[in-house]
């Protein structure tokens, strides 16, 4: 005696033969899904330029001509994102060339700079453009602030180049002090041996020995005038690294300089004992380290680039993922899991509309075919349709384009059961609410376009308000996208809070679509 199956597997195997039947006598349809997404991400990839975009700018400097001198000379020098394209004194002119698309930007030069800056005030330069599109307008306030920067640092670099050039100078007096300190040193040591023997005072030339006092108490004045104004940039910059980098705070030279005039103030008396040169060697040994400590650090300021000492830091961006894809390998499976879900709805959307137009519907009522037996046999039907476009879709991405595939097929299977899941279940919400098919269609175009819009498909989902987001998780392919990222081009294990809950929408959505199945089959 041959066993039968379950009547409701021979009911949900029907739809399931219908269904594929449907789909597999529509060849054409079926590789247009399949190669349609495929070639739009081949060109995208192709085409797209991760590359700042090139503003054409033309500078409007009005009754200056030195100025306009300068700008010529160093407006083509500031990038390659800006193309100078001149300078001109006709500001309707340039409005003119901007509205008409000959130029991207007018950068209008203060005639006042120099008296706004003596007023405390920082000069404005005016960027004007012809954008309506917001993120190239955020592009071009960017852009200004860029070239903005470059233009301040190039001042600074001069200012420091030109204390460097004083500060260079200034080493010449400090070298004349050392020369006459160590001068001053040899005759104090000859006065302290003769008068510690009796009767050699006269060997002493105390009036030599006063006279280079007198010299490099006067040398030591001019480079207390000289570096103490030049070495502010050097005490600033020096202190504000040490403070920044949490360094062993330096001491000042300015206060070693102070001790230099005040121990050259002590040795204004020679003295007249052996013991009182002594001394004063001992001072005038010290006053030689400090003066040669004053020296290194000249040297060492001297030795520094003017456009390190004015960007002392930069920065680079080092990534610890294992790779770092390409746009068009990193869109990939965003593209597949939009394309999952909008196929998804769609053909979930117009299945029930279709039976109706059909008369199918009709025989359903009066057969002894339970809604709940409809639902799952359109659904696996559904389900190994997409499962199999998946496939081919993941393979052609993964092998044709290039795609990163760092974890599991295991995890992208799941992942796309529950994608497939959830948007069938939207699909078939959609179907049973919809009169006709082009209403189905609508409804299965909004959730599309809302979905490359909150999905995080373009922007991330941090760029979104708060309160906004609801609308993001309430669309499956923005846990589809966030999962897919994370396995494939991480390589990291899937996220199960965001898998639950993506399992857990689909089975409510398989739920409210049984209920409306139920209630319409019950009142027909």
């Amino acid at each position: 005696m041959n066993r039968q199956p379950p009547r409701i597997v021979i009911r949900i195997s029907a739809f399931l033969r219908k269904e594929i039947f449907v789909v597999v006598r529509q060849p054409l349809l079926v590789l247009t899904l399949v190669l349609g997404p495929f070639l739009i991400l081949l060109f995208f990839g192709i085409g797209y330029r991760n590359e700042a975009r090139a503003l054409r700018t033309i500078v409007f400097v009005e009754g200056n001509q030195t100025l306009a001198e300068k700008i010529e000379e160093y407006a083509s020098t500031l990038g390659q994102q800006l193309i100078f394209i001149g300078i001109t004194d006709d500001i309707d002119s340039a409005r003119e060339s901007l509205r008409q698309g000959e130029i991207d930007l007018i950068t209008v030069v203060p005639a006042d700079a120099y008296e706004t800056v003596q007023n405390n005030q920082q000069a404005i330069l005016q960027l004007y453009h012809h954008e309506i599109d917001p993120l190239q307008t955020d592009y071009i306030n960017v852009f200004g602030r860029v070239y903005v920067n470059e233009i301040n640092r190039r001042i600074l670099r001069f200012v420091t180049s030109a204390g460097q050039a004083d500060i260079s100078q200034a080493q010449e007096r400090l070298e004349t002090a050392q020369t006459s300190a160590s001068a001053l040193q040899g005759l104090l040591e000859r006065c302290a041996q003769v008068l510690d023997e009796p009767g050699n005072e006269a060997s002493c030339d105390s009036e030599a020995a006063q006279a280079r006092l007198k010299d490099l108490d006067h040398q030591i004045d001019q480079v207390d005038i000289a570096v103490g104004d030049r070495l502010n940039i050097n005490d600033t910059i020096l202190q504000a690294l040490n403070d920044t980098t949490g360094s062993e705070s330096v001491e000042p030279p300015r206060s070693r300089l102070s001790d230099i005039v005040e121990n050259t103030n002590e040795l204004e008396q020679l003295g007249e004992t052996a013991d009182d040169y002594i001394a004063k060697l001992e001072i005038l040994a010290q006053l030689e380290v400090d003066l040669a400590n004053i020296k290194t650090r000249l040297d060492t300021f001297l030795d520094i680039d003017p456009r390190v000492l004015i960007s002392p830091f930069r920065s680079e961006a080092t990534s610890i993922a294992t790779i770092v894809p390409g746009v068009a390998g990193f869109f990939a499976p965003s593209v597949v899991a939009l394309l999952l879900q909008h196929l998804a709805i769609t053909f979930a959307g117009l299945s029930m509309v279709r039976e109706r137009q059909l008369g199918a519907m009709e025989l359903f009522y009066v057969s002894p075919l339970s809604a709940f037996e409809a639902l799952v046999g359109k659904y696996l039907s559904y389900l190994l349709f997409g499962g199999v476009l998946a496939i081919v879709l993941f393979l052609l991405v993964v092998f044709g384009l290039g795609t990163p595939m760092l974890g599991s097929w295991f995890s992208v299977a799941i992942i796309t059961l529950g994608l497939l899941l959830t948007s069938l279940g939207i699909g078939f919400l959609i179907s049973l609410v919809s009169d006709t098919d082009i209403q189905a269609v609508q409804y299965a175009m909004i959730v599309l376009l809302t979905s490359v819009f909150f999905s995080g498909f373009f922007l991330s989902l941090e760029t979104l308000w708060e309160p906004v987001r609801v609308i993001s998780w309430a669309l499956p392919v923005t846990y589809a996208i966030l999962l897919y990222r994370d396995v494939m081009l991480r390589g990291d294990p899937m996220q199960l809070l965001l898998l639950a809950w993506l399992f857990a929408f689909g089975s409510v959505l398989f739920v409210g679509a049984w209920l409306l199945l139920r209630r319409s089959m019950a009142h027909s």
